[in-house]
């Protein structure tokens, strides 16, 4: 057993320090830039395993990105190809980083050739029958190779054409993010309609606001705090785009609260504070304490 250790009392907890990245915007960004038509900048990404598995793949199908700047102010440079793949054939790993599988399972189903995406052994348990179905449904190729609903995964040609798909709102928002994402890339465009409350509404708006500085704009109807229809026209592609990427507030919120339970007084650089994140609630939270 080990030994007690007492745990000095602060009386208050001071200071300033940046916000580390935000996940989820990194790799919504990442994507939205490979789609975009140029070179997009993105200032701050949070390069954890997750992201750089998302930025091998993109390299891997031919969508090039360049790492510069110092280890603390890292910047992203990804040259689109306005929805293009340029690689006919790819098989990409994404280890178990499942934003990434699911992202990229919407994006390559864009392309004309064919593309196997797989994970480790955990992620290959990971369902995603649902997505598959939905991008099935809006004129794609996509199907679990093993036949279980799971990674490995092959999408490709004929492309996305568009039109209506639905989904289960209380399965994974990530599937909804992910075609949205590659939604206005499809010809006819997209109109997903969402069966049940949606769980993690949250992620869905952090995708929209990305999109939104990639110059896209996703319609929602009813217009109220339970949309269930989201719709990309046609004729709208991503504009390239140079981004900082917004901090965390899932990060932040626990500097927030030792300020606040020790009456002291925290700085937290790089928040967005308009953010869609949903633990930026967290702060408005406090406030109204």
């Amino acid at each position: 057993m080990l030994p007690d250790r007492p745990i000095p009392t602060v009386k208050k907890v001071q200071g300033s320090l940046p916000a580390p990245p935000s996940k989820s915007a990194t790799q919504r960004s990442l994507i939205a830039a490979a789609l975009a038509a140029g070179r997009s900048r993105l200032c701050h990404p949070l390069l954890a395993d997750d992201s750089r598995h998302l930025i091998a793949c993109l390299n891997e199908v031919g969508i090039q990105t360049r790492l510069s700047g110092p280890e603390e102010a890292p910047v992203v440079e990804v040259e689109g190809h306005g929805g293009q793949i340029p690689a006919a054939r790819a098989e990409v790993y994404v280890g178990n980083a499942g934003t990434a599988m699911r992202f990229l399972t919407a994006m390559l189903a864009l392309g004309r050739g064919e593309y196997t995406i797989d994970g480790d052994e955990r992620m290959r348990k990971r369902p995603i029958e649902d997505l598959l179905a939905a991008l099935r449904a809006l004129g794609g190729r996509a199907e679990s190779l093993r036949g279980n609903g799971c990674p490995p995964v092959r999408v490709g040609g004929p492309g996305l054409r568009g039109g209506p798909a639905r989904l289960r709102g209380g399965t994974s928002s990530q599937y909804l993010s992910a075609i949205l994402l590659a939604a206005p890339l499809a010809p006819d465009g997209v109109e997903v309609e969402i069966e049940g409350p949606l769980v993690s509404r949250p992620y869905v708006d952090l995708t929209i606001d990305v999109m939104h500085r990639f110059g896209v704009d996703v319609e929602t109807a009813p217009d109220g705090p339970e949309p269930v229809r989201f719709r990309v026209p046609p004729g709208r592609p991503y504009r390239a785009s140079d981004l900082e990427i917004e901090g965390d507030y899932s990060s932040a919120s626990y500097f927030f609260a030792a300020a606040a339970v020790t009456a002291g007084r925290v700085k937290v650089e790089r928040l967005e504070p308009g953010s869609r994140q949903g633990d930026a609630q967290f702060v408005r939270l406090l406030e109204r304490m």
